[in-house]
């Protein structure tokens, strides 16, 4: 394999960590600024007389790897699509309002003392709404479908899309108006804008004809897709929305999140926001649960076969129904309180949120069918007083004027709302899930793995709540999952080095001059390094080289080249942080 002259520099050795940047925190509840082409731009999804957090709707792809024992990657799985939010997403956790609510949003706050830390109160946010949610879903929408039809959609992932779309058809309404919009290695406007009435057999049609083309060039599409929506904006009769299906896997192009999340925040500022819809065992969660958490966006996931139709059914006027922007979530601790972790705001779990007023930015928010909210901890003694007041300012989508409500949060004098102790326990749910994963992966610590997921479950056995079904059988699994792995010895672990073994095709990269797209990459446990072409004018060729390799970087010998590396649900990522040199592999099994 040969490199680009910027990557044959001596690199300095260490890993690199992506983090990111939490919501802004500030002193008042003043709107959020103009610039909002970060990740602070948050969100929640409102629904009816309910509200829930948004971003990632569900967990849905983590629960479809979680228990598949013939995965490709051993082990525990990784917990990159396991959000709160989308965990709590997945579960009605409507709190009882407090009196009428007149307006767009109202503050319901309730509390209960912590079920596992002395000292620490559980808080639910949970908000009312005046809106009548089925005369707001039913306002006339024109829809641009901007359809995936890559190379790693083949099969079941295509198909996942044309069902979904298929639905969709048959959910739009008479004053609606639908265009789709296909890429793949070009972008083309597949089915120009048309009224649904009258044509509903030609746009079925035309959705049939999608066929398989090449790479994955995203960037290009979601910009095709968003000109089609401003174009078609004087048109429309209600609202204009873009809706994303693919799997998440861009190879050319602008290939970062940060690079979708601004197309997305300059499309919601001009009037048009983002649905991804994810689909495919391969689906890059972190990605798109990334750029679903900005301003304008909401995120849903298709894990088998009939799932999209059942999704469109129940969530179709939901998802595309934006009702308010810019929300500010203040909550301001009594004396002798500060606020501990903040749990559901998409895209970062606040944790240790320090003394005094707390702020969080939320970029827009959603009509849904199952309520939520956002919760957190506080610590600390009010000495019998409120615990905190906790307020929310936004921006109404359609009036565009500016509102706010606040609520005083106290302990419940009526019992505790079971849907808070719900909400609780999923929050433990999500935090010992993730600390289960972490021991594996981190240190192969398969039995703390397993000690820690079976006290999960009998928590969640013993709390006698409805709706955890689920719940229970995801973690009892993984908890099998685990003390199978306990039950090897350690040398027989599946262990970092041992997870870089195989065969690899490539998916994209960047800053390579002699690896293209469906190249195979054989790395040995001979230390061999073989890269068969498989395209372009050198196909036929073998590159063989040698490597070395540690617990966290694999080093290209006879070059300067250093690589960090980490292997996720099937897929290889090599990364050069000083240069930018980037390669992303799916393991190959042909």
């Amino acid at each position: 394999m040969r490199f680009s002259k910027s990557s044959r520099r001596a690199l300095m050795m260490g890993a690199c960590l992506s983090l990111l940047a939490p919501p802004a925190f500030a002193q008042d509840t003043s709107p959020p600024p103009e610039d909002e082409d970060d990740a602070a731009s948050q969100m929640i999804i409102v629904t009816g007389a309910r509200i829930r957090q948004g971003g990632a709707q569900d967990v849905k792809h983590f629960r479809s790897i979680a228990l598949d024992d013939q995965a490709a990657e051993p082990g525990l799985p990784s917990p990159a699509s396991f959000t709160v939010e989308g965990l709590m997403g997945e579960h009605d956790l409507m709190l009882p309002p407090k009196g009428e609510c007149a307006q767009l949003f109202c503050v319901a706050t309730h509390a209960k003392a912590s079920a596992r830390t002395p000292g620490q109160y559980f808080v639910g946010i949970g908000f009312d709404s005046g809106i009548d949610a089925e005369t707001y879903a039913a306002e006339p929408i024109s829809l641009i479908a901007v359809v995936d039809r890559s190379g790693s959609m083949t099969g079941e992932p295509i198909a996942r899309v044309k069902e979904g779309l298929h639905a969709v058809i048959d959910k739009l309404g008479e004053k609606d108006r639908l265009g789709i919009v296909i890429y793949g290695t070009t972008s083309l406007v597949h089915q120009p804008v048309i009224d649904v009435a009258g044509n509903k057999e030609a746009l079925h049609r035309a959705v049939d004809a999608i066929a398989i083309d090449g790479s994955t060039s995203m960037e290009a599409g979601m910009k095709l897709g968003f000109a089609t929506a401003f174009a078609e904006l004087p048109n429309s009769r209600g609202k204009t929305r873009m809706m994303l299906f693919t799997d998440e896997n861009p190879n050319t192009g602008n290939t970062t999140a940060e690079g979708f999340m601004a197309q997305a925040i300059d499309g919601s500022r001009k009037g048009v926001g983002l649905t991804t819809i994810g689909v495919g065992a391969h689906f890059d969660g972190a990605l798109a649960t990334r750029v679903s958490s900005v301003r304008g966006g909401n995120l849903f996931f298709v894990p088998r076969e009939g799932a999209a139709g059942e999704l469109f059914t129940k969530e179709f006027g939901n998802m595309v129904s934006e009702v308010a922007q810019d929300l500010v979530i203040s909550i301001d601790p009594a004396p002798g309180v500060k606020v501990g972790a903040i749990y559901g705001v998409p895209g970062e779990l606040i944790a240790d949120a320090g003394n005094g007023t707390v702020t969080v930015t939320v970029g827009s928010a959603f009509l849904s069918s199952s309520g939520g909210g956002i919760f957190a901890t506080l610590d600390g003694d009010a000495k019998g007083a409120p615990l905190a007041e906790i307020a929310v300012s936004y921006t109404d989508a359609i009036t565009q004027k500016r509102a706010s409500h606040a609520d005083r949060v106290a302990l419940s004098e009526e019992g505790v709302p079971a849907n808070l102790a719900k909400a609780e326990l999923l929050v433990d749910q999500f935090e010992t899930t993730r600390a289960a994963l972490a021991a594996y992966r981190d240190t192969r610590d398969a039995k703390g793995a397993a000690e820690l997921l079976a006290g999960l479950a009998g928590r969640i056995r013993t709390s006698g709540l409805e709706g955890m079904d689920g719940e229970l059988q995801l973690v009892t699994g993984l908890e099998a999952k685990a003390g199978r792995l306990a039950a090897l010895p350690k040398s027989q672990l599946p262990g970092r080095i041992s997870e870089v073994f195989g065969d690899w095709k490539v998916l994209r990269h960047k800053g390579v001059d002699d690896v293209a797209r469906g190249d195979v990459i054989q790395i040995s446990q001979d230390g061999e390094f073989v890269t068969e072409r498989n395209s372009g004018r050198d196909t036929g060729d073998t590159i063989y080289q040698s490597f070395a390799i540690n617990e966290k970087q694999l080093h290209i010998e006879g070059t300067d080249l250093v690589f960090n590396f980490s292997v996720s649900n099937n897929r290889l990522y090599l990364r050069n942080p000083k240069d930018g040199v980037e390669i992303l592999m799916e393991r190959d099994e042909t």
